[in-house]
């Protein structure tokens, strides 16, 4: 399938969040200029800092953005290759398609969230519209061309 775009989000999509599934918890999206992805929030787990995203430019076969986890040393900050339990974490593909929601697992980490897709509609109408009317002029009831 075709990207539906390589630079951005899709322009149409105002803003996106999501909701864990265990504790209805909502976190907003955010965007960085120049980049195809929608970002989470980084957390710190076992070590590592984490930040997912949703990638616009890897769909999967059903038009849903795939899941990235992204890896950085929690104390350096610098970012780590996907080896091991990072690789198998790296990309996630939604598991029900209907609702657009997500199960990343990392070691003995789950974590389930729903996204949420605002998206802006454009709509284009033309309206015409027409009338003919005609005039009788009556003066004391008599017409004027009598």
């Amino acid at each position: 399938m075709t990207p539906l775009c390589t630079e951005k989000p899709p322009g149409d999509i105002e803003s996106a969040y999501v909701v864990r599934l265990d504790t209805k918890e909502t976190q907003t999206l955010s965007v960085r200029e120049g980049s195809r992805c929608h970002f989470f929030n980084p957390f710190i787990i076992d070590g590592y800092r984490v930040r997912l995203r949703l990638d616009w430019a890897d769909l999967d076969e059903n038009g849903q953005p795939t899941l990235d986890a992204d890896f950085h040393n929690a104390e350096t900050n610098k970012k780590l290759g996907n080896r091991g339990a990072r690789r198998a974490a790296h990309h996630t593909k939604a598991v029900d398609l209907s609702r657009r929601i997500y199960e990343w697992t990392f070691n003995n980490f789950k974590l389930a969230f729903n996204v949420v897709l605002y998206w802006l509609l454009t709509t284009q109408s033309t309206i015409e519209a027409s009338d003919k009317a005609t005039i009788d002029v009556c003066r004391n009831g008599v017409r004027r061309d009598e």
